[in-house]
């Protein structure tokens, strides 16, 4: 009894200090995050729910997702400490890294990347009666663009700009509102910049004959000669039940994940570590996850978080100098 007694109490003792071990190496974890995404129904919103999934089983935190604007939003919101994780596409975080663009002169230097997640595609559409199929016959037309402060609202005006286009009214608004205006009348095309497959077009395809609007080859190169962090790429044909007999010509730009450069090392290199291990809990939520790649983390507009730097490293991946976080 006495010797059972005392494997019990060591036993214990172990089970204590590691316990207690494994208490002090999360000491300085966050005990619940928040992850800024966009609003509901876009692809950042279900991502954010895949994430938050992913976070809570894998890792062992609790996660919000918050609706924001977007991209911009979150590096705003990143960058003041009012939001743990922010999704994030590469033009938006790169003017505020710089202090260009929408960031009008102010830096947004306290955001780091930490993974990179998938492409985004500019898609926009119009009831097939409206007769619209280039951008040039969205002349004094009512354009939605999304919410303000997201991806699209920043960049669609720019690429009718490019196109020549002046539109009568652009409108700002989620996916589902813009959606339901569009198909009251009221709107007379709808756009956005998300993954693929957008699912407002997938929905609205199958009660409405509509069309897919191209962004013509001219407009994409004058674009992205002021915007090099896009590209040109194609919706492949057959993808959407409304482009079954042609590819649509369209401009992409990369999403990446992001915290505040003053996130624990340890616990950014584990949430890393982990998601690379699980990605099919992101597949999961949304099929653009099967572009997440630790190779693309080399194609990240601003500087590396130190703790997913490490992982990145672990794996035999070489960070560019120029995305060392100093």
């Amino acid at each position: 009894m006495r010797k059972i007694a005392v494997v019990v109490a060591i036993l214990g003792m172990i089970v204590f200090a590691v316990n207690t071990g494994m208490a002090a190496d999360k000491a300085g974890w966050p005990k619940g995050v928040t992850i800024g995404a966009a609003p509901v129904g876009g692809t950042y919103f279900i991502w954010g729910g895949g994430f938050a999934k992913l976070l809570h089983e894998k890792v062992g935190v609790q996660a919000n997702v918050e609706v924001t604007g977007g991209p911009v939003h979150n590096t705003q919101l990143v960058d003041a400490k009012n939001l743990d994780f922010g999704m994030v596409t590469s033009a938006p975080v790169y003017e505020g890294w710089t202090g260009e663009g929408w960031a009008k002169g102010k830096k947004h230097q306290n955001v780091r990347v930490i993974f990179p997640m998938y492409a985004t595609w500019f898609q926009m559409y119009a009831e097939t009666k409206k007769g619209i199929k280039t951008l040039k016959d969205l002349e004094g037309k009512s354009v939605g663009v999304g919410p303000t402060g997201g991806t699209p609202a920043t960049y669609w005006p720019k690429i009718l700009e490019a196109a020549g286009v002046k539109a009568g009214r652009i409108v700002n608004a989620g996916s589902a509102d813009l959606n339901s205006q569009l198909k009251d009348g009221m709107l007379d095309a709808n756009s956005q910049a998300v993954g693929l497959p957008w699912v407002t077009v997938t929905e609205v395809e199958t009660t409405h004959d509509v069309r897919l609007i191209p962004i013509d080859k001219a407009t994409a190169d004058k674009f992205i000669a002021n915007y090099p962090l896009f590209a040109v790429d194609s919706i492949p044909k057959g993808f959407y039940k409304s482009n079954k007999d042609s590819d649509v010509l369209t401009i992409t730009i990369g999403n990446f994940m992001t915290v505040h450069k003053d996130a624990p090392d340890d616990f950014v290199y584990e949430v890393v570590k982990k998601t690379f291990e699980n990605v099919n809990i992101l597949i999961a939520a949304h099929a653009s996850a099967k572009e997440v790649k630790a190779a693309n983390i080399v194609n990240s507009p601003i500087p590396i978080h130190p703790g997913a730097a490490k992982y990145y490293k672990e794996i035999g991946i070489k960070i560019p100098d120029k995305l060392i976080a100093k």
